[in-house]
């Protein structure tokens, strides 16, 4: 299995939830169905993108990104035999960046050697981590706060 890092500049602003809502949509069928998993974000313009999967369906995504008339200039930063994955759970997903990871990965951005995988990954995966953590905690919260079924309407159920 490999895994690699992209950056490309977006044609349109895709910076917006509709558009990267968008580009989710379209990829997640296809990374399913080609065992590809992975982490996209859009940042000043430019796409990240970690995407790992067996190398000859990464060769395949690649060769449709780079036909993909949303971006341009696509360069691939690092490519690289993992034994497991940084994302196994995500066909593609993309995470709500806060101002430090924003940060980070602009840094990557500007510097010249564009950065390592790891140095993408670990912005990535933080970010993740802390919507699991909310959004576990928002479903903790909900389901205390759901009110009880009295006897007389669970009786009714089970009738």
């Amino acid at each position: 299995m490999e895994q690699l890092v992209y950056v490309s500049r977006s044609v349109r602003g895709v910076n917006s939830a509709i558009g990267m809502s968008d580009i989710l949509a379209e990829a997640r069928p296809n990374n399913a169905r080609d065992g590809i998993t992975g982490c996209l974000t859009a940042i000043d313009g430019r796409f990240v993108q970690v995407v790992e999967g067996q190398a000859d369906k990464l060769d395949d995504l690649i060769n449709r990104l780079v036909r993909d008339e949303r971006h341009t200039e696509l360069r691939v930063l690092e490519r690289r035999t993992v034994s497991e994955r940084a994302f196994p759970q995500w066909d593609m997903l993309s995470p709500v960046l806060v101002t430090a990871e924003i940060d980070d990965l602009r840094s990557l951005l500007r510097d010249d050697s564009g950065g390592r995988l790891d140095d993408f990954i670990g912005p990535l995966q933080t970010a993740l981590a802390r919507q699991s953590e909310v959004l576990h905690e928002t479903r903790t919260l909900s389901e205390s706060h759901r009110p009880q079924a009295s006897n007389d309407d669970e009786a009714e159920r089970t009738a």
